[in-house]
């Protein structure tokens, strides 16, 4: 599957080639407000965005513009993202220790595929769209913690391998190393070629491969970079 989403991207680029007289490129960077939506037998351990679930990180974008009729533009990203929570502790048990899971991080290497309106102002384009994404996992990590009668005794990172069993953020987990879902685009490119974006994103696809829970991703983010040249230039 690797194989196929480095195939995936390759094949986006390429056809892209074309049409270079029209392509315009752009660098990106910011901030990203994630949530991971857990749900299992012992209820929601991770909520969603707007909770103290949410975590802070950063992403960075190769954006990419395609004229395809009018105002209307094809926008693909090449992301590199970080999504994850903090997630909430399991029951205590008095007596007994008990395993779990703080802080999740999932690495990603994501393509947002948007199409968007461009409306000319004053200062540039205002640019709102949306489209679907799939995502690659690359690594992750989350922290352990050990509990007794309701205290943290000792906290623990570990490694998430996606393609091995027991590497999830629980004994016996198996995450899914594909992400996908949706997103919502708005932006501004202004006439000195400097461009802020947000986008709001939301995953349909469930990353648990037992059947034991539903897991899915969700962000906010807030970007700020520049175009290296202009399509309608």
């Amino acid at each position: 599957m690797s194989k196929f989403f480095t195939l995936f991207l390759l094949t986006l680029l390429i056809s892209l080639m074309p049409l270079h007289a029209q392509v315009s490129l752009g660098l990106r960077g910011g901030y990203t407000l994630s949530a991971t939506q857990i749900k299992n037998s012992q209820g929601y351990k991770s909520n969603s965005l707007g909770t103290s679930s949410q975590l802070t990180n950063f992403h960075a974008d190769l954006m990419i513009n395609v004229p395809v009729y009018k105002r209307l533009y094809f926008q693909p990203l090449v992301r590199y993202i970080t999504k994850g929570a903090y997630l909430r502790p399991l029951p205590s048990k008095q007596g007994v220790f008990v395993e779990s899971a703080n802080q999740l991080k999932l690495h990603y290497l994501e393509v947002p595929l948007n199409m968007v309106l461009k409306f000319p102002v004053s200062l540039g384009k205002i640019v709102v769209g949306g489209g679907p994404y799939v995502a690659y996992g690359l690594n992750g990590t989350y922290d352990l913690d050990l509990m007794y009668n309701g205290s943290v005794v000792s906290t623990d990172s570990h490694s998430i391998e996606f393609n091995y069993k027991d590497r999830g953020i629980a004994p016996g987990a198996q995450l899914s190393r594909f992400d996908a879902g949706a997103n919502l685009a708005f932006g501004i490119e202004f006439n000195n070629l400097m461009v802020v974006g947000a986008n709001l994103s939301r995953g349909m696809f469930n990353l648990d491969r037992t059947s034991s829970a539903k897991i899915t991703n969700s962000y906010f983010s807030l970007s700020l970079g520049v175009l290296l040249d202009r399509e309608d230039y």
